[in-house]
């Protein structure tokens, strides 16, 4: 039909096309319901400027033009996802401070372990929710194994997914407003530390997870080692919270206690364990 598309490179890219512009006006008009008017009626405008742009493409065929039009359809979905997302996120962060999050699990008892697993996920990606209120709170309304189950396994996974998206989403991004050198030194610095870093950062609760996973991914921590790292420090503090109120009452303390002996314990421990296998490699290089 042109120079540039086959007949079937056509009909995809038409698809997709027809394919953003739909999901976006679905977002706007049933996703976020309390949005106001105009924005919905922009909505409908840019959709209509995107078939417009298509019908002119089609019968200039003007490649031109179709890039143009996959760049608005594009741009469009991508700021009604973000909107979406922030929504969402802020609601849910209303909601978990108005009721708390226990009660939010019990008020959607059916879906209650989705929910979970599901905010477990975002965690470290996009949700700024404190581990030990969706873990503790969870071990109320499930159990403290099953918590622990779900807890560890969402959180690894949103854990994982981060470390990759750093890893191969953000080196791009980064390199063009950090010198190769100054990224050269960061990542030397992480790679003879990254044990005790990486350990010390999940379990001590001083950076978010998603400021761990992208320091690891950008810092060139190997795949395995950070997940073991990731791994073990999870499952670690996800069984504190899940088992709080039971350790807690064994040895008569407040779960905040708690978790600050168990952190200063794993601190300990990491820092000791670091020392004497640094002590012995210089022993077997003397």
């Amino acid at each position: 039909m042109t120079d540039t598309f086959s007949r079937k490179q056509l009909t995809l890219e038409l698809l997709l096309h027809i394919t953003l512009t739909s999901l976006t006006l679905v977002t706007l008009f049933k996703l976020l319901p309390t949005i106001q008017p105009v924005f919905k009626l922009f909505g409908i405008g840019l959709a209509v400027v995107i078939v417009t742009f298509d019908l002119v493409f089609l019968c200039k065929r003007n490649l031109q033009i179709f890039k143009i039009t996959r760049l608005i359809a594009l741009y469009f979905f991508a700021i009604s996802m973000i909107v979406f997302a922030i929504f969402y996120v802020t609601k849910l962060l209303v909601l978990t401070d108005m009721y708390g999050f226990e009660n939010l699990l019990r008020i959607h008892e059916s879906a209650a372990k989705s929910i979970y697993l599901a905010i477990c996920f975002a965690q470290p990606i996009i949700l700024p929710l404190p581990e030990v209120v969706t873990v503790a709170a969870a071990s109320a309304v499930f159990g403290p194994f099953t918590a622990l189950s779900l807890g560890f396994l969402g959180t690894l996974a949103g854990i994982i997914t981060m470390y990759f998206f750093a890893r191969f989403g953000g080196q791009h991004i980064v390199s063009r407003f950090v010198k190769e050198e100054h990224l050269s030194k960061y990542k030397s610095y992480v790679q003879r530390n990254e044990v005790l870093f990486l350990a010390i950062m999940f379990i001590i609760p001083v950076l978010p997870d998603e400021i761990i996973c992208i320091g690891a991914g950008l810092g060139g921590v190997a795949f395995r080692r950070f997940l073991l790292i990731a791994a073990l420090s999870k499952l670690f503090t996800a069984t504190i919270f899940a088992y709080s109120v039971e350790l807690a009452k064994i040895f008569s303390l407040t779960t905040t206690e708690l978790m600050v002996y168990a952190s200063i314990i794993a601190g300990f421990a990491f820092i000791v364990t670091t020392l004497i296998k640094k002590n012995v490699r210089q022993k077997e290089e003397g």
